[in-house]
């Protein structure tokens, strides 16, 4: 395919603007700014259009940069020749009325397009993606060395593997490898292991929460089997007894401390039997018992018929000493007995508030250690939900790392799939590039590096002398003539047709020479349409010198 006529209605800063072009050389001439660039895209656009969507969150993207300036309206037309004949192609950019026409100038009438309104498989067949990658060159710009060597390597393992340019293999396999960091599997085997220590596998929660209720149960049984009423006993004040017991001359002690325990036993029932109200009634029955009894012996003084009156005052004196001892004495028991009962009483009192509080701190022993039975339960409970939780987690984590592993796995085998296709590139590919590159960079060079090697890892390799050197170690003006050859030879290897070959300002870092030498190599491509921006005069004069045809087009 051939371009005859660019028409430029409304596209950048051109307005109807038309250039003719020749089937041969053709050559753009303008200084910077001029629209050499913006007349190269213009033809790209025709042929592949403008992608609705590249200006998706993009503020100046392509679309925009080309808006016509001066006018309304975003369109053009460009007459091409093919085998098939000669066609228009008129094309509508704006995103409001986008569309595409093709006519068949023979007959004027309007071809069909294909599914999506594309002019691949229609007039031609060769995709944007691989004449971007081939035919279409600009310059490296500012590009460093080692750039330039990382593009060229890029670009042959892109274009070898894909055969189409679509498929950027070496950003694939580092896309992959930084994909792989995604799956570290380090920190996940260190979660592992931190959880891991922290599991206690060799615990049987079950029966320690088991045995806690089982012994919460026996306390509970305890606590019920307290007694409800206190227990009452009579105490037996030894101390009393030791005090109150006879010492009789002549007896043993083991004999005086039985008299004593029998009396003073004798003396307890005694208490018993007469109760608090009736131990020996009150003072004045006594003091009136002994009355009578002085009286009982003045009645027996004057009954005695003795009128001695010192018999009957020695009768009468002897009752009222009888009398008297009778009182003392039973007072005197009386006063022992009040004693012995209040002694009782205080220390039946004691007996009883010691046993209450023997059964009260019983009970609050109880009591605390069934709150600390629950206690433990809860602990117990709380460290197998812990447990639990932490096996839970430990699984996730082994879940994750399995579903790694397999990620790992498959991102492994892309990229060995994709670093596998050098060799499958160099045995079916690397053969008839290196003989294409080494004819061309032959020309291009004048002779000065005869023979390029593309080996089995796509390296390129130039001989110079006996031995080859990476091209590296060329200079960037070398550098970019090996890239263009190499473009120029993928080209005659993927593509069947003839579509123009466009160079854009390639020549920036070009000596004079050079530029003559590449110059003369376009020569051989005289089956396609060449055409050529640039900003240098000299070029002109190059071809006439070297007596090549060329349309001359100033910009």
């Amino acid at each position: 395919m051939k371009i005859d006529k660019l028409h430029l209605r409304n596209y950048g800063q051109f307005e109807d603007r038309e250039f003719t072009l020749s089937p041969g050389i053709n050559v753009f001439y303008g200084a910077n700014e001029a629209g050499k660039s913006t007349t190269k895209d213009f033809i790209v656009d025709m042929l592949y259009g403008i992608d609705a969507t590249a200006a998706s969150g993009v503020k100046f993207d392509h679309y925009e940069k080309r808006r016509p300036i001066y006018q309304s309206g975003y369109a053009g037309a460009m007459e091409v020749t093919t085998d098939a004949g000669q066609y228009l192609i008129e094309r509508n950019f704006d995103r409001q009325e986008q569309s595409v026409s093709v006519r068949d100038l023979n007959t004027g009438q309007q071809v069909p397009l294909g599914e999506g309104g594309d002019l691949v498989g229609t007039v031609f067949h060769t995709d944007k993606s691989t004449y971007m990658n081939t035919l279409c060159i600009g310059h490296m710009g500012a590009a460093t060395d080692h750039e330039i060597t990382e593009r060229l390597g890029s670009y042959i393992v892109n274009m070898a593997s894909s055969k189409a340019g679509e498929i950027d293999a070496v950003s694939a396999i580092m896309a992959l490898k930084n994909k792989k960091k995604e799956f570290s599997i380090e920190k996940l085997a260190a979660k592992e292991k931190e959880i891991t220590g922290k599991l206690q596998l060799d615990r049987d929660f079950d029966a320690e929460i088991a045995a806690v209720k089982e012994e919460i149960a026996r306390v509970e049984a305890e606590k019920a089997a307290l007694p409800q009423e206190q227990i009452q006993f009579t105490p037996i004040h030894k101390k009393q007894e030791e005090a109150e017991a006879p010492e009789q001359e002549g007896q043993e002690p083991e004999e005086a401390e039985e008299e004593a325990a029998s009396k003073h036993d004798q003396e307890l029932n005694m208490l018993r039997n007469m109760g608090r109200k009736s131990i020996l009634d009150n003072v004045m029955v006594i003091f009136l018992a002994g009355l009578l009894v002085v009286a009982l012996f003045i009645g027996i003084a004057y009954a005695v018929p003795v009128n001695v009156p010192e018999v009957k005052i020695g009768i009468i004196a002897a009752g009222v000493v009888y009398g008297a001892s009778v009182v003392y004495f039973v007072l005197r028991k009386r006063a022992k007995l009040y004693r012995m009962l209040e002694e009782l009483e205080i220390e039946q009192n004691f007996e009883e508030a010691k046993e209450e509080n023997d059964d009260l701190n019983r009970q609050r022993e109880i009591q605390n250690r069934l709150g600390e039975l629950g206690l433990k339960e809860r602990r117990i409970l709380e460290d197998r939900r812990e447990q639990e939780k932490l096996l839970e987690e430990l699984n996730e984590i082994r879940r994750k790392q399995e579903s790694c592993n397999v990620e790992l796995a498959a991102l492994d085998l892309a990229i060995n799939t994709i670093e596998d296709l050098s060799e499958e590139i160099y045995e079916s590919f690397g053969e008839v590039l290196n003989t294409k590159v080494s004819e061309i960079i032959a020309r291009i060079t004048g002779n000065r590096y005869c023979e390029v090697k593309i080996d089995d890892q796509l390296r390129v390799m130039v001989r110079n002398g006996n031995s080859f050197i990476r091209m590296e170690y060329l200079s960037t003006g070398t550098m970019e003539q090996i890239y263009l050859a190499l473009r120029l030879s993928i080209a005659g290897v993927l593509l069947d047709e003839t579509l123009p070959l466009i160079m854009d300002d390639i020549f920036v870092t070009y000596d004079d020479q050079r530029i003559y030498d590449t110059l003369s190599c376009l020569g051989d491509y005289t089956d396609r349409q060449v055409i050529l921006f640039t900003t240098n005069r000299r070029i002109m004069d190059m071809f006439n010198h070297l007596g090549m045809e060329c349309n001359y087009i100033v910009i």
